[in-house]
């Protein structure tokens, strides 16, 4: 079994009337250096939940595209797992549901990222980095950058920023709309050890 085919699993079977909650295909977007709790928001500095069930680490970071002509790609669900997870022990896990309707993104750019010295305030984190903080707005800069991606023939936008060097955190920027994520799924393994964060049903 491949990783995407196991976060599409777990995703479905832990969905209502087995609805997959997202649109499009997962494709592996990037890896996330975490040094604390786990966050996906807007980069706005909407409302957010954060995790801290999951060990510090490089864990793998999945995406969901979807395709639209005219806006181009955009996020549909994002899937965290943990750092030395095979895609059997993330089916096999126990999955809870942690939170729904909390997690605010927004539209053009949203980001998953851990603990900075802003505390999980994105926004602050990247106006520090090169790119950004020229810019007068950074989701203005994230999309330009997306547009940009888009014209040389990528359909999965995303940056990968490193938003701490002291600690090496980063955050993955990714296109989306003016969504919430009303699901966010947490697993565990038999001993109790976070091995995956999936956050999807994204609506407007």
């Amino acid at each position: 079994m491949k990783m995407i085919d196991a976060i599409e699993t777990v995703l479905k079977a832990n969905n209502s009337e087995d609805e997959p909650g997202f649109l499009g295909e997962f494709t592996l977007a990037g890896r996330l250096a975490s040094r604390g709790e786990i966050a996906v928001c807007g980069l706005d500095g909407g409302d957010h939940y954060t995790f801290s069930d999951i060990a510090d680490g490089l864990h793998e970071v999945y995406l969901a595209y979807d395709w639209n002509d005219e806006r181009g790609a955009t996020v549909s669900a994002v899937a965290l797992v943990a750092a030395g997870t095979g895609p059997e022990a993330l089916v096999d896990a126990d999955w809870e549901e942690a939170s729904d309707d909390v997690n605010e993104l927004s539209e053009s750019a949203s980001a998953i990222c851990s603990t900075t010295p802003d505390n999980l305030v994105i926004g602050g984190a990247l106006r520090r980095t090169a790119g950004f903080a020229e810019a007068a707005d950074p989701a203005d800069h994230a999309t330009a950058a997306f547009e940009a991606q888009q014209e040389a023939g990528s359909r999965t936008p995303v940056l990968d920023v490193l938003v701490d060097p002291a600690s090496g955190a980063n955050a993955l920027v990714f296109p989306t709309c003016d969504f919430t994520a009303n699901s966010i799924l947490v697993g565990r393994d038999a001993s109790g050890a976070g091995v995956g964060i999936f956050w999807s049903n994204f609506d407007g």
